[in-house]
Order: C-alpha cells, then structure tokens, then sequence
C-alpha cells in the first residue's frame, strides 16, 4: 500500500490553482518526494518523470505545473531513486526502483482520483524510463510524450571504445563499486555496478512494445542540435516504432535555446493529450 505522507501547498497568483509537495510511501517503503497541481474537475493527471541529474525542482516541471493546470490536466511530477535531494536520493539508482516509483504515483491516483485517466510526460532518461515501464509492466496510462527521449541511454555509459572520461568511470566500478556520472546535465549521480548491469541488459530498442498491455500511443519532441542524445537515434526508434517525431531545429537537448521553445514543448503534449 502506497501511503501519503505529507502535504503542503502554495497559491499561484493569477489563474487559480495550488501547487502541493507531496510524499509518497512506495511498497518497499522507500519515499517518492512529488510535486503536483490539480485543478477542479480535472480532465485527466499527468505524471511527469524528470531526466538523469535533474529533480522535481527543475525548468520542465515549473513549465507543467502552469500549462497543464491552463489545459484541465492535472500534474504529478516525481522524484526518481538518486536525484534531488529529499527521500529519492538515499534510494540507490536502479531501472526498477524507477518504475517503482512511476507505479506508486498512478496507485496514489487510482485511490485519490478513482477512473481518472492517465498521462506521461517524460524527458531524456526518464523517457527512457517511461518507454521501458509501458513495455514491462501493467500501466494506467495510455498517451506519454516523450520531450529529448534518451532512447539510446546504455550507450551513454556502456562503451566499446570507451574515452578517457568512460576510462576513469569503469576504474572506480571496479574500485569501489560505483562512480558518479556527470554528464553536463546537472548534479553527478552515481552509477553502481547494479545499475551499470541495468543499462547493460535494458536495450529500449528490443524491449519497447506499443501494444503488450494494451494500446499505447506515444508522441516525441527533439532537438535537432542534442549533443547529448544523438538526434539520429531519436529517428531510428520513431521510425522504428511508428512513433510521431517533431525535430526542433537550432534546439539542444534541453529545448530551452529560446523562452518560446518549452511553451512550445508543452503545446505539442497538450495537443496529443487533447486527441
């Protein structure tokens, strides 16, 4: 069971709707640290699961806490195992720790909020995430937009020819069992041998499946110029999956080269949401 433990909220000034600190108490009793915003009579709630190195706290979340309230969805945004800085960073990294965590949000909605639908909006890692949990496991939701999807993630850390960097990262995996990546996205997080082993044998390219439970629709957004997700894989795995693509030109792996850019990001969810 999936226990809430502590709520605190503030005004937005404008448009009236609240935002709220949430703590959600998962079956292993690890604690998901959320934010979220729900207006009245929602049309539906999104989860929203950040990317590697960030948080709740980050520039997307904000972004959602706004523009899904405007649109009559409801916002949940989590906190993955090793990130932030609450409960979720004692939690080690782990691939299912993750969708875990994804899992005991849709049961605090189920409980909360009996028959209201699901969406996903995930970025970078925790598209990656998201692709892997609709593919692995019974789910809620039916739509997820995936914003600079790291389809290829493995690739990120795993290396044939790893550089000197990649070198000095295997070393201490050897050494001490761990190493904490930065991959000029934010804080470092670290990487254990369990984890290492997760990415080794989690390619998102064979496991992605739109249909084993049920009939999913999945829509991407990506940055012409993402140097850190190789736009090429991005089309691969579209085209591959028979996915709907819009590749931002002059736009990084952030999607944030200009103020009108996240606005942007969060008209194309809203819109995929809405059909």
């Amino acid at each position: 069971m999936r226990l809430l433990l502590r709520i605190s909220s503030e005004s937005k000034v404008g448009r009236c709707f609240f935002v709220e600190y949430i703590k959600i108490r998962k079956q292993d009793s690890n604690v998901v640290p959320c934010v979220k915003s729900i207006p009245e009579d929602p049309k539906g709630i999104v989860i929203a699961i950040h990317g590697f190195s960030s948080s709740k706290e980050c520039a997307t979340y904000k972004m959602l806490l706004r523009r899904l309230p405007e649109a009559g969805y409801g916002m949940i945004g989590i906190e993955l195992p090793g990130h932030g800085r609450e409960e979720a960073l004692q939690e080690t990294l782990r691939i299912e720790g993750c969708m875990n965590s994804i899992g005991a949000a849709e049961k605090y909605i189920s409980e909360t909020w009996p028959g209201m639908e699901v969406f996903y909006f995930a970025s970078s890692f925790g598209a990656y995430i998201t692709g892997l949990y609709i593919s692995m496991r019974e789910h809620l939701g039916r739509k997820a937009f995936f914003r600079s999807a790291a389809v290829n993630m493995p690739s990120l850390f795993v290396k044939k020819n790893p550089n000197e960097k990649e070198c000095k990262w295997l070393a201490e995996l050897e050494q001490k069992g761990y190493f904490d990546a930065n991959v000029d996205l934010g804080a470092p997080v670290r990487i254990t041998k369990a984890m290492y082993h997760d990415l080794e044998t989690n390619d998102l390219f064979e496991i992605f499946n739109l249909s084993r439970f049920g009939d999913n629709k999945v829509a991407m957004v990506h940055g012409a110029e993402d140097t850190v997700i190789d736009p090429n894989a991005a089309k691969a795995f579209a085209r591959k999956f028979h996915i709907p693509l819009t590749v931002l030109e002059y736009e990084g792996h952030s999607l944030g080269g200009t103020p009108k850019t996240p606005e942007t990001v969060a008209e194309l969810a809203i819109s995929f949401y809405n059909t």
